[in-house]
């Protein structure tokens, strides 16, 4: 790292104790904003402006360590605190953890800057003799004027007035004279679901008159406030004039000791991944790969079917990622005579199976294992620990050819079901089992070695069909719990180009301009199927709404995503059938992350027509890995246009008018908002310091049969970050639980009566090469298991809710795909 120059100002070692809340890290982003400001960050790489961040910013959770192993052993190294927001109330111990205690400490000797946000805010009014109470209405997304009372360090440089974001049920009343009260609300907030609003003057701001602690209660770290970064630079400069550390020590760089920075959850989660990213990474196959043009005249989306059918019609264990839409790729591939590695979590049980058919479908477990807690240096051991290591043991080699390809180059394809939240959320306890009639595993992943991949393209649809090939340099695996990799992949190059040659030969040979795939209507064909029933009614759905916004009002959450499930008997069904059904979806509702997994053994599946990303990671020119998000929040129905020309108009104005209701709706738009702001926080877990930003906010995109918002938040991935790691920094899914998500999922396991399993939880891919994942949030999905069809839905409640109109929603998601079952 460069020599800091003498014009370098001294930078200040931050102590952020996290209250279990999804915004943390976007303040922890904010302080590495000035870090980087005051050390001219043009002069930095990535990895040096983390390791920058990481010797001056300690990040701990409010019962992570005893307060005497804090006040010990942290606090002596520290020249500020922030104290984040969260869920529940600062008067109760559960909630603050050793906030209270660290702002007594604090309070007492005066030697440290403290800034609390929200909860931590409540907390030094608590502390003082200040009145916690239930606001005159719950403030959760919205923006409101915040107007400066008093001239405050706090606020040098910043207008009265400006806009800031709150997410609070709770306020400060009766606040004592050795707290002055520096900023207050102004204006008007929505107050109910009809949009009614009214006056509000809660306090926003105080400070301790004797002593440099302040509190705000907006959140400065919003994506939608203004000069949040200016209250953390003047924070910042109100330490510089005022820490002890400096009058004493200013021809001295203060950094933290590699002890302290190790204590920080940061560091210690980046150890873990790095440590078993590199004992395990092998480069074991090299891909092969093929070009197929078809020409600017054949549509994507028909075309997608059609190979579906040439290569894959009478395959009974299908797996096919699909664009049914025609925006993207399409991956269509099979899990016969390959691996396939399934997880049950109750029983921490990981299995490899591998297919193959004849006369009927034959399976062989070649591996099977119950996880331990922990591996032999102590570490613990997830199912998502478990995968990385397998991921990066099935790589292969990156060439030159791989920047020309599509995302996926072989590799995995699967799914992680909602339930595997119990292994990667810090802060959730498993509350006791919940009905689950599924077989279908909690985590099922495929490797493909050979697979045809569908892109559109602006000289037309093209197809790739790759293979991948074992390295002849690469010797067999040793440990016994991976000796099944040995069987992955062709064994020779000519094995792997007549497998590709059989493939284009075939695609070559076909006709794809006529529609003789068509789905033929034999309803013979088809299972018996009844009508979906809601597993919860509609009143006991409307009851367990009012629940969640009594505790939203309460302030144990700001957001709260309640799901139903819907669900009817189904005769067996065999792939065939299965596939038929997948298509009649694809066709009554298309959709950009599409998918159809059958397991034939078990004559189960996931059929989905998911519209929503959940996170994807690609290459940029330079080679650094970029992860996008793409969160859902704000529904509406759209109805299909008409085939009259004479009806389009209205149907027009009628759409329209749809769109705009949507866009201007401040339930909806708050909903968007609080998950792009956890989703921001997911993102500052796994970025380069500093490295999230929001290209597209609160946008409008249109389906067939509905509308929906959708936000994007990129992110700069750190390098020791891998693709199984991303999505388990960021599960489950933040648009699916609400925030904050670990207080949420808490809460709505107590709402709902039933597990999720694969619904709510993600689907898609991790590249064999070229480093690319693409991954989609479980909805809009059929999973049919155990004899019956399931479909769940659900919405993001918030305190201006309207229960019948929640209802509304969850039947228009429904509906989305229930007519082509």
């Amino acid at each position: 790292m460069p020599a800091p120059s003498n014009e370098d100002q001294w930078l200040p070692r931050t102590l952020v104790v996290d209250n279990y809340d999804s915004y943390t890290y976007n303040l922890v982003q904010l302080l590495t904003k000035v870090l980087l400001q005051c050390k001219s960050q043009d002069t930095f790489t990535p990895k040096q402006s983390d390791l920058l961040v990481h010797s001056h910013i300690v990040v701990i959770r409010n019962d992570q360590y005893k307060w005497t192993t804090v006040r010990d052993r942290i606090l002596p190294q520290i020249d500020n605190i922030v104290i984040s927001p969260g869920p529940g109330s600062p008067d109760i111990p559960e909630d603050f953890g050793i906030c209270g205690e660290l702002l007594q400490y604090a309070k007492e000797k005066q030697q440290w800057p403290v800034l609390g946000v929200c909860l931590g805010h409540q907390g030094i009014g608590v502390m003082f003799g200040a009145r916690i109470q239930r606001g005159s209405v719950p403030v959760h997304g919205q923006i409101s004027k915040i107007e400066i009372l008093e001239d405050d360090e706090l606020f040098a440089g910043i207008p009265s007035g400006f806009n800031a974001v709150r997410y609070h049920s709770l306020v400060l009343e009766d606040v004592p004279p050795e707290l002055k009260i520096i900023a207050r609300a102004q204006g008007s907030v929505v107050c109910n679901s009809n949009g009614d609003e009214m006056p509000s003057r809660e306090i926003m701001a105080v400070r301790f008159n004797d002593g440099p602690l302040w509190g705000v209660q907006f959140h400065p770290e919003s994506v939608c406030s203004e000069h949040g970064l200016r209250i953390v630079k003047n924070f910042i400069d109100i330490t510089s004039k005022r820490c002890v550390y400096i009058a004493c020590n200013k021809d001295k760089e203060a950094r933290l000791s590699m002890e302290v920075a190790n204590m920080s959850v940061l560091v210690q989660d980046r150890l873990m991944w790095t440590q078993r990213n590199q004992t395990n990474s092998q480069q074991r196959f090299e891909l092969l790969s093929r070009k197929v043009l078809f020409g600017d005249s054949i549509d994507s989306a028909k075309l997608g079917e059609q190979l579906f059918m040439l290569i894959h019609g009478k395959d009974a264990m299908p797996v096919w990622l699909d664009s049914s839409d025609g925006s993207g790729m399409s991956v269509l591939a099979s899990a016969l005579d390959t691996a396939t590695i399934q997880y049950h979590r109750t029983q921490r049980q990981v299995t490899v199976q591998q297919y193959s058919q004849s006369e009927q479908i034959e399976s062989m477990c070649t591996y099977s294992a119950v996880l331990p807690a922990h591996d032999e240096n102590g570490i613990a051991v997830s199912f998502w620990t478990w995968m990385q290591q397998i991921v990066d043991q099935t790589r292969a080699v990156d060439s030159t050819q791989s920047k020309q390809l599509p995302g996926f180059q072989c590799g995995w394809i699967g799914y992680f079901g909602y339930e595997l939240k119990s292994e990667c959320l810090a802060g959730y306890h498993q509350s006791g089992a919940k009905p689950d009639n599924a077989s279908l595993p909690d985590a099922q992943m495929t490797f493909v070695d050979r697979c045809i991949v569908l892109q559109p393209g602006d000289e037309g649809a093209h197809a790739y069909v790759m293979a991948l090939v074992k390295r002849s340099d690469i010797g067999s695996s040793e440990d016994n719990c991976c000796c099944w990799l040995d069987s992955l992949g062709f064994d020779s190059r000519s094995e792997a180009r007549k497998w590709i040659s059989d493939k284009v030969r075939a695609i070559e040979q076909a006709d794809f301009t006529s529609s003789s795939t068509a789905l033929q209507q034999n309803h013979n064909n088809r299972p018996a199927i009844k009508a979906l029933q809601p597993t919860v009614q509609r009143s006991a759905y409307l009851q367990a709404i009012g629940q969640a916004q009594k505790l939203i009002t309460a302030g144990e959450s700001y957001e709260i995503c309640l799901t139903n499930e819907f669900q009817a008997r189904v005769d067996p069904m065999n792939a065939s059938q299965a596939q038929a059904m997948y298509r009649r979806m694809r066709q009554h509702s298309p959709a950009p992350y599409g998918a159809f997994i059958w397991i034939g053994d078990q004559q189960s599946g996931v059929l989905s027509c998911s519209p929503e990303r959940f996170l994807r990671i690609q290459r940029d020119a330079d080679g650094h890995a970029v992860a996008e998000m793409k969160p859902i929040k704000g529904t509406c129905r759209r109805q299909p246009p008409p085939l009259e020309e004479s009806a389009y108009a209205a149907w027009k104005a009628d759409d329209d008018h749809r769109q705009q209701v949507l866009k201007e709706s401040v339930k909806e738009r708050a909903e968007n908002l609080m998950i792009v702001d956890l989703v921001r926080h997911d993102l500052n877990a796994i970025a380069w310091g500093g490295q999230v930003d929001v290209p597209r906010l609160i946008a409008m995109e249109s389906f067939r049969r509905v509308h929906q918002l959708v936000s994007t938040i990129r992110a700069r991935v750190r390098e020791h970050v891998g693709a199984v790691a991303a999505v388990a920094h960021c599960f489950p899914p933040g648009s699916m639980t609400g925030a904050p998500k670990p207080r949420s999922v808490q809460l709505i396991e107590s709402l709902e009566v039933r597990e999720r399993g694969v619904y709510s939880g993600v689907l898609g891919y991790i590249s064999a090469a070229g480093g690319c994942s693409d991954w989609s949030v479980v909805i809009r999905t059929a999973v049919v298991d155990n004899e019956r069809v399931r479909v769940g839905a659900g919405g993001a409640l918030t305190f201006l809710s309207q229960p019948a109109a929640e209802w509304n929603e969850i039947e228009t998601k429904v509906h989305s795909i229930a007519p082509a079952l």
